[in-house]
């Protein structure tokens, strides 16, 4: 019995020791993560929620700066799904604790080894980057060859890509932010190290105000944060008024952060498609009521995104390759709505809310700048290029829809042999649908053809972007011609329109980023083929294939 009663005693005290290690252990990471944290009251951080900056040659709230910032730096908006603001805030106040996290985002797996990285860590510290000077030792030699107008390889592209997330990453643990107000009569914006063009009294003001917010951030002092928040933003208020933006447009582009329209908006498109294909499956009336209202929800609520980014902008909602990407879906989807009113087919619905909801995911996954940014020069001086490139990108948008329904074609067909009065719906279809976008697609060509004299002083050259937009054309062309003379249709149809998808995803994404031409403002330089891009292509083939051998299958038995 005594025995039994040690025995006990020394697993009690032994538990009770790992109990205290782990509690132990927990506190210092809640300690940790404390010290790495701001904590401030919900007042003073949505003042700075609104507070402007100049980045990127645009005046915008704390809000879009902390989210730009981190997408660029780290490749997402958010870390460990925390506040953007608080994060950035963090970054600033505790500079020692986050410059030895990895936080720089190195996605070039080739580039990972030649800095010396574990190829399978996708991040590397800014103390890493420092200590190494890996990444500084290949900089010379890319100034060099850009200087000579020399094109760059891949993996120079992608180090001049990671010295810029360096810098900005720096930038903000270094606290050189543009948050001083021009001086009358400059337009650029001061930082907090160097508050030029002011008084030796408003650079004491700035600096003692400063010093005072860092204090009350890194003591963790809410109240305190409050109140030097407030005198630090009054102090910037008070410099130069006439040079803040509109406090309105602060606040509308705070809110259209906070609300996330795109994100609502493929939410109801995916309900909208699960909702129509359960009605045309199985023809439950309520699930055709849901499909129908969150269509309608998600095309209002896409709208809305994109007025509200044409608004804060102060431009066309086609300047850089994200938004071409909100707008191409947005004209499927009105086209669908015309076409629903027209004929009365849910079908128009159901593949619009596919096309929309596949290419707002898609704007999220693929590594493209989701910021506002200030519009090109080309773009701002010129309305016959804009409306050229607001056509052009509608056409693309026609016949994304028209490849949404040639699956479906593809996909009944092959499960279903006996459905040919769906079959020649869906056909019909398909083919007012191509229409329709060939006209938008050759009205953009022209339209393009007509700035490029303009501009350039020729109506053709034989840009890249100017080839495969042609290419493409001809071949949705030669398809109306195929279908309206009766040598192309049904099955042979479907492929033909996604082959011209195919081309037209060359002429869309392929040029912009892997082609070198004129029209690189719409892309940018060549980048990693995305993983999810490979699959669909392989995807896309094995469908294709399948289609096509049940279709040879079928011929053989009919002769």
């Amino acid at each position: 019995m005594s025995d039994q009663r040690m025995t006990w005693k020394r697993w009690a005290i032994i538990a009770g020791v790992m109990a205290a290690t782990l509690a132990s252990g927990w506190a210092m990471a809640q300690e940790a993560s404390t010290r790495s944290s701001v904590m401030m009251s919900k007042r003073a951080l949505a003042a700075l929620r609104r507070l402007p900056i100049q980045h990127q040659g645009r005046h915008k709230p704390f809000e879009s700066f902390a989210r730009e910032t981190l997408d660029h730096v780290t490749g997402s908006p958010r870390i460990d799904g925390h506040d953007p603001v608080v994060t950035v805030l963090s970054m600033i106040a505790f500079p020692e604790e986050w410059q030895v996290r990895p936080m720089i985002w190195i996605p070039f797996r080739p580039l990972r080894v030649v800095l010396g990285m574990d190829p399978k860590r996708s991040h590397s510290s800014h103390e890493e980057l420092v200590t190494t000077k890996r990444l500084m030792r290949l900089l010379p030699s890319i100034v060099e060859k850009q200087q000579r107008d020399e094109k760059l390889t891949m993996l120079e592209q992608e180090t001049m890509d990671a010295f810029d997330r360096f810098v900005a990453f720096s930038n903000l643990v270094e606290h050189r932010l543009e948050l001083v107000p021009s001086p009358p009569g400059n337009p650029s914006w001061r930082s907090i190290q160097k508050p030029s063009g002011y008084s030796m009294e408003d650079h004491a003001r700035i600096r003692e105000a400063w010093a005072s917010w860092m204090t009350a951030l890194r003591a963790q002092q809410p109240h305190a944060v409050e109140r030097t928040t407030t005198q630090l933003i009054s102090i910037f208020g008070s410099l130069n008024p006439a040079a803040y933006p509109p406090a309105w447009r602060l606040d509308l582009e705070v809110w259209y952060h906070r609300s996330r329209p795109f994100h609502l908006a493929r939410l109801c498109y995916l309900i909208a498609a699960l909702g129509l294909l359960g009605w045309l499956i199985r023809r439950f009336a309520i699930s055709r009521t849901i499909g129908m209202a969150a269509f309608w929800i998600g095309a209002l609520l896409h709208a809305a995104g994109i007025v509200l980014r044409m608004i804060i902008g102060g431009r066309p909602p086609v300047s850089n390759f994200f938004e071409t990407m909100l707008w191409l879906p947005f004209v499927g989807v009105v086209l669908a709505l015309v076409f629903e009113r027209i004929y009365r087919a849910d079908l128009f619905a159901l593949a619009a809310s596919v096309l929309a909801a596949i290419m707002l995911v898609l704007a999220d996954l693929v590594p493209l700048d989701s910021g506002i940014s200030p519009v090109v020069a080309v773009l701002r001086s010129n309305l016959w290029l804009t409306i050229h490139v607001l056509t052009i990108v509608a056409s693309y948008g026609a016949l994304d829809l028209a490849a949404v329904l040639a699956h479906f074609y593809g996909v009944v067909f092959v499960l279903q042999r006996n459905a040919r009065t769906r079959l020649a719906s869906i056909e019909t279809f398909l083919y007012r649908t191509i229409q329709v976008g060939v006209v938008l697609l050759a009205g953009g060509v022209m339209l393009g053809a007509v700035w490029a004299n303009a501009s350039w002083g020729r109506y053709w050259g034989w840009d890249p972007k100017e080839t495969w937009a042609l290419i493409t054309l001809l071949w949705f062309l030669a398809v109306l011609h195929g279908r309206f003379a009766g040598w192309l249709t049904g099955i042979w149809l479907s492929l033909a329109t996604i082959g011209g998808f195919l081309l037209l995803l060359m002429t869309y994404y392929g040029v912009s980023f892997y082609l070198v031409g004129l029209h690189s403002y719409a892309g940018g330089h060549a980048k990693p083929l995305p993983t999810v891009l490979i699959a669909y292509l392989l995807a896309e083939v094995a469908f294709m294939t399948c289609a096509a051998l049940v279709a040879v299958s079928r011929m053989r038995r009919l002769s």
